[in-house]
């Protein structure tokens, strides 16, 4: 129990000591205000059967108000001023989760397992959206319990000494009873947390604008319903299994409370019979009794709290030390070398997978080298650049940078080669100028200047500011929406504003039209001039313009030559490429039986 504790102590103290001070303050001023309510009565209520003195009931009435007031000044401002602090600590444990994610592996963001896992870990953190820090809340409410605790029972002891066991044993008793309840509902969640998952991607879908034309055009809406109403139904039937526990045990808790009530009334309401205790005494007797029964439950309510969330606990430490074995190395400085990058007989599997990705992989990219990747879908080619751009290291085998492993290199140095453009590509809610530049240090002009050789000059022309034109209308309703291809071009010019020594375009043309594709074939030795290039296409006209083509097929490196040298071959490349080129051809005959423009072998191809 005391790890959870530990866990919110050290970094609201790390984050925000204030915030910590505040809260033990904030439980010792109202820990007293019960005793005071139960006790003040008394002497009020004794000097009215009494003597009657003015001036004493003035002073009883003024030391009541006057600390109910200033408690209640001083509690308010606590409990508000200390939630600012709190929501500083929730920000700043989040920024440094954050960056934690950052840094995991790849391969942790995307698997189902980890998924679950953040679903287990925000519960924690969180707890069930009380928000951060709310388990150090119930260890500071159980401190300031027992200091209500202590002066009540004290109290409750001078009357009768059985009394206090009692209330212990049955607020104990209720809260074994909620805990039980709580652990069963506790083995619901891994349902829960599942099916939840599955409800909210539906729910995500229907305000998803990516997803608006499929479910529209495909009239995908009620088949979408129906299936989002399965996890909906699972997850509210596992959370309404949980309630029905939860309420077992409150009947439980009132059950309890009852006994409590009954035999404290009945021992004063014989008391004050016999004569034992006057009106005062009953009074403050009555207020002490349920005062004391009130902190007991309240502390065992907080324990139970604590008890309950820190099952969680293993699976946020988990969560907080996502794998990172990428950034293990000994993060060596980059080789002063020419950048040339070696795959010696590499191989690769995806965690939790059997099969192979790649298998034998040996090839080498020289300096200043265009590579042209080919295959067919499922062929290994973005699993091999993903290698090569270090998103994942080898199964087996090994990448050089200039002789060296590059598992021995600085990760975030190395990863700094390559300007890359995968085709997942993502533009972001941000400027025109932030899309392409991030944090580059560069000037408008220039983003205008990559855009425009991107092939983009005449519509950042069109935009109202230019490259502060924000992409897409998230925060901006006058932001404007590019097209596939003009988004394609974006991230083209994002690649090449990093002015690594190493550009990879991962299908670069795929959402493009003909003329702008033959454009950008066209300008290829311009945009990569200085530069190694890895082109990814499956369109096999763009192979001629590169050194070399690596052809893969079923994970392995099929062939590797040039153009002429794998046509000369005529085995899997020539194949592909004639079938690629009698496409075009069957197509010309059949609906344009015109001689192909000068330059040009088929559409969209260069001689």
């Amino acid at each position: 129990m005391f790890r959870a504790l530990r866990f919110f102590f050290h970094y609201g103290w790390k984050y925000d000591k204030l915030y910590v001070v505040e809260k033990i303050l904030y439980q010792f001023v109202n820990s007293l205000v019960p005793l005071a309510a139960a006790l003040l009565p008394k002497l009020v209520i004794d000097e009215l059967t009494g003597a009657g003195r003015a001036e004493k009931l003035a002073l009883y009435v003024a030391a009541v108000t006057g600390y109910v007031f200033l408690a209640g000044a001083l509690s308010a401002f606590l409990e508000k001023d200390s939630f600012s602090h709190r929501l500083k600590v929730d920000a700043a444990f989040g920024q440094a989760l954050h960056e934690t994610q950052a840094k995991a592996d790849l391969a942790a963001l995307e698997d189902p397992e980890y998924l679950d896992l953040r679903r287990k870990a925000e519960k924690f953190i969180t707890c069930d959206y009380h928000g951060f820090g709310y388990l150090l809340d119930c260890a500071l409410d159980i401190a300031g319990q027992c200091v209500t605790l202590a002066g009540a029972a004290a109290m409750v002891f001078t009357l009768n000494g059985y009394l206090a066991p009692l209330f212990a044993l049955t607020a104990l008793l209720g809260g074994w009873i909620e805990l039980r309840a709580r652990k069963k509902a506790m083995a619901l969640y891994d349902q829960i947390v599942a099916a939840s998952r599955g409800w909210q991607y539906y729910a995500d879908l229907f305000g998803d604008y990516s997803c608006g034309k499929e479910i529209r055009l495909n009239r995908l809406a009620r088949w979408l319903l129906g299936r989002e109403k399965r996890f909906l139904t699972e997850a509210i039937d596992g959370m309404k299994r949980q309630n029905d526990h939860y309420i077992r045990a409150g009947a439980a808790g009132a059950a309890c409370q009852f006994v409590q009530q009954a035999a404290a009334y009945a021992w004063l309401c014989a008391a004050a019979l016999r004569g034992t205790i006057g009106i005062g005494d009953f009074a403050m007797y009555a207020s002490a009794a349920a005062v004391f029964g009130a902190a007991l439950r309240r502390v065992m309510g907080s324990a139970v709290e604590i008890r309950h969330y820190d099952g969680y606990f293993d699976d946020v430490q988990r969560y907080l030390h996502l794998p990172a074995t990428l950034r293990q190395g000994p993060g060596l400085p980059l080789p002063a070398g020419p950048r040339r990058i070696e795959f010696r007989n590499v191989g690769f599997r995806y965690p939790g997978q059997a099969a192979w990705a790649l298998r034998h992989v040996s090839l080498t990219l020289e300096p200043g080298e265009t590579l042209s990747v080919v295959g067919e879908n499922g062929a290994g080619k973005t699993t091999f650049v993903k290698l090569l751009t270090r998103l994942y290291d080898p199964t087996e085998g090994a990448i050089l940078l200039d002789g060296a492993d590059i598992r021995t290199l600085d990760l975030e140095a190395y990863m700094g080669l390559f300007g890359t453009v995968f085709q997942d590509f993502r533009l972001f809610s941000f400027s025109l100028r932030d899309n392409v530049a991030f944090d580059q240090p560069r000037t408008d002009e220039e983003v205008a200047d990559l855009l425009a050789l991107a092939g983009l000059k005449e519509r950042v022309a069109s935009l109202p500011w230019g490259v502060q034109t924000c992409v897409n209308r998230t925060f901006d309703e006058h932001g404007f929406e590019p097209s596939g291809g003009e988004a394609q071009k974006i991230a083209l010019a994002r690649a090449l504003c990093r002015d690594a020594p190493i550009v990879v375009l991962d299908e670069p043309t795929s959402a493009l039209d003909p003329r702008a594709e033959r454009d950008l074939y066209a300008r290829f030795a311009a945009l990569t001039a200085g530069k190694s290039a890895v082109f990814i296409s499956h369109r096999l006209g763009s192979a001629r313009f590169c050194d070399r083509v690596a052809v893969f097929a079923g994970g392995r490196l099929a062939e590797y030559g040039s153009h002429w040298e794998l046509m000369a071959q005529k085995g899997l490349y020539a194949e592909l490429y004639g079938l690629q080129a009698s496409l075009y051809s069957e197509a010309e005959k059949q609906d344009c039986p015109r001689e192909a423009p000068d330059g040009l072998d088929g559409p969209g191809e260069l001689r």
